[in-house]
Protein backbone atom coordinates (compact mmCIF):
# COMPACT_ATOMS: atom_id res chain seq x y z
CA UNK A 1 0.00 0.00 0.00
CA UNK A 2 1.23 3.52 -0.69
CA UNK A 3 -0.29 6.40 1.31
CA UNK A 4 0.43 10.12 0.33
CA UNK A 5 -3.03 11.15 1.30
CA UNK A 6 -2.02 13.46 4.64
CA UNK A 7 1.30 14.32 3.00
CA UNK A 8 -0.44 15.79 0.44
CA UNK A 9 -3.46 17.02 1.72
CA UNK A 10 -0.86 19.47 3.72
CA UNK A 11 0.65 20.21 0.28
CA UNK A 12 -2.20 21.86 -1.28
CA UNK A 13 -2.82 23.54 2.40
CA UNK A 14 0.50 24.91 1.81
CA UNK A 15 0.19 25.85 -1.96
CA UNK A 16 -3.04 28.09 -1.01
CA UNK A 17 -6.06 25.79 -1.52
CA UNK A 18 -8.58 27.11 1.16
CA UNK A 19 -9.94 24.90 3.69
CA UNK A 20 -13.74 25.86 3.07
CA UNK A 21 -15.01 26.48 -0.59
CA UNK A 22 -14.22 29.83 -1.53
CA UNK A 23 -15.35 29.80 -5.40
CA UNK A 24 -13.84 33.22 -6.33
CA UNK A 25 -10.37 31.05 -5.06
CA UNK A 26 -8.63 30.11 -8.56
CA UNK A 27 -6.59 27.28 -7.43
CA UNK A 28 -7.09 23.76 -7.85
CA UNK A 29 -6.00 20.21 -8.27
CA UNK A 30 -6.99 17.27 -9.88
CA UNK A 31 -7.32 13.85 -8.85
CA UNK A 32 -7.50 11.20 -11.38
CA UNK A 33 -8.35 7.32 -10.88
CA UNK A 34 -6.01 5.44 -13.00
CA UNK A 35 -6.19 1.35 -14.10
CA UNK A 36 -2.67 0.57 -14.79
CA UNK A 37 -2.16 -2.54 -17.59
CA UNK A 38 0.47 -4.40 -15.41
CA UNK A 39 -1.49 -4.25 -12.01
CA UNK A 40 -4.46 -5.46 -14.21
CA UNK A 41 -3.06 -8.31 -16.57
CA UNK A 42 -6.04 -10.30 -16.74
CA UNK A 43 -7.90 -6.97 -18.67
CA UNK A 44 -7.82 -6.15 -22.39
CA UNK A 45 -7.16 -2.09 -21.91
CA UNK A 46 -3.77 -1.79 -21.02
CA UNK A 47 -4.35 1.78 -19.31
CA UNK A 48 -7.34 3.90 -18.39
CA UNK A 49 -8.69 6.97 -16.68
CA UNK A 50 -11.50 5.71 -14.65
CA UNK A 51 -12.33 9.12 -13.20
CA UNK A 52 -11.65 12.60 -12.33
CA UNK A 53 -11.98 14.42 -9.58
CA UNK A 54 -11.72 18.36 -9.18
CA UNK A 55 -10.70 19.80 -5.93
CA UNK A 56 -10.49 23.38 -4.86
CA UNK A 57 -10.53 22.86 -1.37
CA UNK A 58 -10.06 21.09 1.67
CA UNK A 59 -13.22 20.24 2.24
CA UNK A 60 -13.73 18.88 -0.64
CA UNK A 61 -10.72 16.84 -0.85
CA UNK A 62 -11.74 14.93 2.56
CA UNK A 63 -15.45 14.54 1.47
CA UNK A 64 -14.21 12.62 -2.01
CA UNK A 65 -11.20 11.09 -0.11
CA UNK A 66 -12.77 7.96 1.19
CA UNK A 67 -14.70 7.48 -2.46
CA UNK A 68 -11.54 7.51 -4.06
CA UNK A 69 -9.84 4.86 -1.40
CA UNK A 70 -12.85 2.22 -1.83
CA UNK A 71 -12.60 3.29 -6.19
CA UNK A 72 -8.84 2.48 -5.76
CA UNK A 73 -9.37 -0.70 -3.70
CA UNK A 74 -12.96 -2.37 -5.23
CA UNK A 75 -11.46 -1.91 -9.13
CA UNK A 76 -7.37 -2.27 -8.70
CA UNK A 77 -6.89 1.39 -9.50
CA UNK A 78 -4.17 3.53 -8.32
CA UNK A 79 -5.32 7.54 -7.63
CA UNK A 80 -3.03 10.24 -8.78
CA UNK A 81 -2.79 13.69 -8.23
CA UNK A 82 -1.01 16.88 -9.56
CA UNK A 83 1.88 18.60 -8.26
CA UNK A 84 0.81 21.79 -9.38
CA UNK A 85 -1.94 23.88 -8.68
CA UNK A 86 -3.94 24.94 -11.71
CA UNK A 87 -6.12 28.14 -12.62
CA UNK A 88 -9.79 27.23 -13.23
CA UNK A 89 -9.79 31.07 -15.12
CA UNK A 90 -7.09 29.52 -17.69
CA UNK A 91 -8.70 25.98 -17.50
CA UNK A 92 -12.32 27.91 -18.41
CA UNK A 93 -10.67 29.91 -21.44
CA UNK A 94 -9.23 27.21 -23.14
CA UNK A 95 -12.04 24.93 -22.67
CA UNK A 96 -13.92 27.36 -24.06
CA UNK A 97 -11.87 27.88 -26.78
CA UNK A 98 -11.32 24.40 -27.53
CA UNK A 99 -15.23 24.15 -27.77
CA UNK A 100 -14.93 26.68 -30.55
CA UNK A 101 -12.45 24.79 -32.59
CA UNK A 102 -14.88 21.93 -32.53
CA UNK A 103 -17.44 23.86 -33.39
CA UNK A 104 -15.74 25.40 -36.44
CA UNK A 105 -14.18 22.52 -37.53
CA UNK A 106 -17.17 20.39 -36.54
CA UNK A 107 -15.21 17.74 -35.34
CA UNK A 108 -17.42 16.97 -32.53
CA UNK A 109 -15.81 13.40 -31.54
CA UNK A 110 -16.24 12.88 -27.60
CA UNK A 111 -16.85 16.51 -26.68
CA UNK A 112 -17.56 16.20 -22.60
CA UNK A 113 -13.52 14.83 -22.55
CA UNK A 114 -12.82 18.47 -23.51
CA UNK A 115 -12.66 19.47 -20.11
CA UNK A 116 -10.17 16.46 -18.92
CA UNK A 117 -8.16 16.81 -22.51
CA UNK A 118 -7.40 20.78 -21.32
CA UNK A 119 -6.67 20.03 -17.47
CA UNK A 120 -3.86 17.95 -18.61
CA UNK A 121 -1.81 20.24 -20.42
CA UNK A 122 -2.36 22.78 -18.37
CA UNK A 123 1.06 24.34 -16.27
CA UNK A 124 0.95 24.89 -12.74
CA UNK A 125 0.53 28.52 -11.46
CA UNK A 126 3.82 27.79 -9.16
CA UNK A 127 5.74 25.36 -10.74
CA UNK A 128 7.12 22.35 -9.08
CA UNK A 129 8.88 19.32 -10.58
CA UNK A 130 9.39 15.54 -9.91
CA UNK A 131 12.42 14.09 -9.44
CA UNK A 132 11.05 10.32 -10.77
CA UNK A 133 13.81 7.33 -8.55
CA UNK A 134 12.05 4.91 -9.84
CA UNK A 135 14.01 1.88 -7.81
CA UNK A 136 12.35 -0.38 -5.11
CA UNK A 137 15.34 -0.64 -3.24
CA UNK A 138 16.31 3.23 -2.41
CA UNK A 139 17.31 3.58 0.76
CA UNK A 140 17.75 6.98 2.98
CA UNK A 141 21.09 7.39 2.58
CA UNK A 142 20.73 7.44 -1.21
CA UNK A 143 17.47 9.65 -1.22
CA UNK A 144 19.72 12.25 0.63
CA UNK A 145 22.66 12.26 -1.96
CA UNK A 146 20.36 13.28 -4.32
CA UNK A 147 18.66 15.33 -2.32
CA UNK A 148 22.17 17.42 -1.67
CA UNK A 149 23.07 17.21 -4.87
CA UNK A 150 19.80 18.74 -6.37
CA UNK A 151 20.46 21.48 -3.07
CA UNK A 152 23.26 22.57 -5.21
CA UNK A 153 22.08 22.78 -8.40
CA UNK A 154 21.49 27.19 -8.93
CA UNK A 155 17.99 27.43 -7.97
CA UNK A 156 16.41 30.55 -7.07
CA UNK A 157 14.92 29.37 -3.91
CA UNK A 158 16.59 28.83 -0.89
CA UNK A 159 15.10 25.58 -0.37
CA UNK A 160 14.39 23.43 -2.92
CA UNK A 161 13.25 20.17 -2.14
CA UNK A 162 9.64 20.45 -1.33
CA UNK A 163 8.63 17.12 -0.24
CA UNK A 164 9.48 13.09 -0.48
CA UNK A 165 6.70 11.09 -1.09
CA UNK A 166 6.99 6.67 -1.40
CA UNK A 167 5.47 5.37 -5.17
CA UNK A 168 4.86 1.81 -5.85
CA UNK A 169 8.09 1.31 -7.18
CA UNK A 170 10.43 3.80 -5.75
CA UNK A 171 10.05 7.26 -4.61
CA UNK A 172 8.72 11.04 -5.51
CA UNK A 173 11.36 13.85 -4.45
CA UNK A 174 9.08 17.17 -5.16
CA UNK A 175 11.19 20.12 -5.90
CA UNK A 176 11.55 23.63 -6.88
CA UNK A 177 12.95 24.09 -10.25
CA UNK A 178 16.65 23.77 -10.32
CA UNK A 179 19.90 23.30 -12.80
CA UNK A 180 18.62 20.06 -14.44
CA UNK A 181 22.09 19.93 -16.58
CA UNK A 182 24.08 20.65 -13.61
CA UNK A 183 22.56 17.59 -11.77
CA UNK A 184 22.53 15.13 -14.07
CA UNK A 185 26.97 16.31 -14.70
CA UNK A 186 26.74 15.88 -10.65
CA UNK A 187 25.28 12.32 -10.30
CA UNK A 188 27.33 10.84 -12.97
CA UNK A 189 30.62 12.10 -11.04
CA UNK A 190 28.66 10.27 -7.96
CA UNK A 191 28.39 7.13 -10.02
CA UNK A 192 24.41 7.61 -9.39
CA UNK A 193 21.83 6.68 -11.98
CA UNK A 194 20.31 10.08 -13.45
CA UNK A 195 16.66 9.85 -12.61
CA UNK A 196 14.08 11.11 -14.44
CA UNK A 197 13.35 14.88 -14.14
CA UNK A 198 9.28 15.67 -14.63
CA UNK A 199 8.43 19.08 -15.31
CA UNK A 200 4.66 19.11 -14.94
CA UNK A 201 3.34 15.76 -13.74
CA UNK A 202 1.32 13.83 -11.29
CA UNK A 203 2.66 12.13 -8.22
CA UNK A 204 0.51 8.83 -6.29
CA UNK A 205 -1.53 9.83 -3.85
CA UNK A 206 -2.89 6.61 -3.01
CA UNK A 207 -2.85 2.87 -3.80
CA UNK A 208 -3.70 -0.57 -2.19
CA UNK A 209 -2.62 -3.13 -4.73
Amino acid sequence: MTNNIDVMRQYMLDLGIPVKQMYRKDLYFDVSLVRRGKDNPDLPAANYTFKMYYIDSIELFDRYIEEIKTCCELFRLRAYISVNAKSKVELSKKTLLKYAEMVATEEFKKPWRLCDSVNGGLDGKEKRWILDVDDMNMDDERIKKYCEIIESCDSKFEKVIVVCLPTKSGVHIITHPFNSVKFENLCIEQGLEVPGIKKNHITLLYENL
